[in-house]
């Protein structure tokens, strides 16, 4: 007669609690390596996101400008202040940097703008990353510039 023989209960926990172990290390190796992933591909979208953002401020600002451009100085009308503040509530920490007047030619205007004339726009922001391997290389800084020519 023939018996079947078991391993006792001891021995088959035992193992089955390695197996539960080596499970636990794969999985957090894994997810470890998959969340990195995850907030890489975040980041990316979100400076493709703000930079996308800074390239629209820079042409509203430089269309508003083109058709407002002011009385004492390009850029000092109303209309471009509130079309600034109105990009600065959409992109953080939008700055322009400089309103220039450019000819047919591209060569800057030194006297006041005409119209047929060119303002120039140009604007700068900086993107801070989320995921701790890219903020060791700092702030990245998005400048970009549009132009639209003066009504």
């Amino acid at each position: 007669m023939r018996r079947n023989v078991r391993p006792a209960p001891l021995e088959r926990s035992s193992r089955r609690h390695g197996e539960a172990g080596q499970n636990l290390v794969e999985f957090a190796l894994g997810i470890t390596v998959f969340l990195t992933l995850l907030i890489g591909l975040v980041d990316l979208a979100r400076a493709a996101f703000l930079f996308n953002g800074v390239s629209e401020a820079a042409r509203e600002i430089a269309r508003v400008t083109s058709v407002h451009p002011g009385s004492t100085s390009l850029g000092s009308s109303t209309e471009t202040a509130n079309a600034v503040a109105a990009e600065r509530a959409l992109v953080p920490g939008l700055s322009v940097t400089s309103y220039t007047c450019l000819d047919l030619d591209g060569s800057t205007v030194t006297g006041t703008c005409q119209p047929g004339d060119w303002v120039k726009v140009s604007v700068q922001t900086s993107f801070e990353p989320i995921l701790p391997l890219l903020t060791a290389f700092g702030p990245i800084s998005f400048s970009t510039a549009s132009s639209a020519k003066i009504q």
